[in-house]
């Protein structure tokens, strides 16, 4: 497959990775929406899905790594079941499910939630931080994952709702996709959306994914938790706008 592919296609997909580690290791998988349709842009949409996961996976390898045993585990043990069921329900309906008005749902809430503390925190939103609504936000993170490879926005707006240390929060959710991607291993080889020849294909971009997270890393610790805390709101608010402009 890689013979086949032209150098734009190639470099399309060496950012793409590079872009997946920093995402991983330094925001907390914030910029993960953009990664697919960036894959886009040089591969069929199944062909696309399908190398995103492997990428994931590798990203994944190193951000546990590097982030090992700082999670929060009674944070772990309150999402992993609301994910669970997302995940299970969006194995599902994988091919049979229209995702535009999943995407637009998501982006518009991702855009409130983003305005909300970027405006100066005028709206309340103490409910996110609350078991409920870590059930459903963590049920729409694993559905949204499974169907769109974006499974982030849900997530996050529980995640900084919480005010964790930074390192915590990229943490706990390093531990959170990386579930999620292997338990998606199951539907997506079923389907047929992941075969050898696309893994290959990731294993080739190793290198960039370890280069991705060392750049995620470093510019983390060189963020105050404050700036950091505006950064991933900002980052969600793109994400969410992102999510719109895709549907319509």
């Amino acid at each position: 497959m890689l013979m086949e592919l032209e150098p734009f296609s190639l470099g399309v997909i060496a950012l793409v990775v590079v872009l997946t580690g920093i995402s991983k290791s330094g925001f907390a998988g914030a910029l993960g929406v953009f990664s697919v349709p960036l894959l886009l842009l040089v591969l069929p949409p199944q062909q696309a899905l399908g190398l995103m996961l492997p990428l994931l996976l590798l990203a994944d390898i190193f951000s546990l790594k590097s982030y090992w045993r700082q999670w929060d585990a009674t944070r772990l043990k309150m999402l992993l079941p609301g994910m669970a069921v997302g995940l299970l329900l969006g194995s599902l309906l994988l091919g049979h499910l229209p995702t535009l008005g999943l995407q637009a749902v998501i982006g518009v809430l991702s855009c409130l939630f983003a305005l909300r503390y970027l405006l100066g925190r005028r709206l309340q939103g103490a409910w996110l931080a609350t078991r409920p609504a870590a059930l459903v936000l963590a049920s729409a993170s694993g559905l949204s994952s499974t169907l769109l490879h974006a499974g982030g926005p849900p997530l996050m707006m529980h995640m900084l709702s919480l005010a964790l240390p930074s390192a915590t929060l990229v943490a706990t959710t390093a531990v959170l996709y990386a579930g999620m991607n292997v338990a998606k291993l199951i539907p997506f080889v079923f389907y047929g959306v992941l075969d050898w020849h696309l893994v290959g294909l990731a294993l080739l971009f190793f290198p960039l994914t370890w280069l991705g997270n060392r750049w995620g890393i470093w510019l983390r610790t060189r963020l105050n938790h404050k700036v950091f805390m505006g950064v991933l709101h900002g980052l969600l608010l793109l994400m969410g706008i992102k999510l719109v402009w895709q549907t319509f």
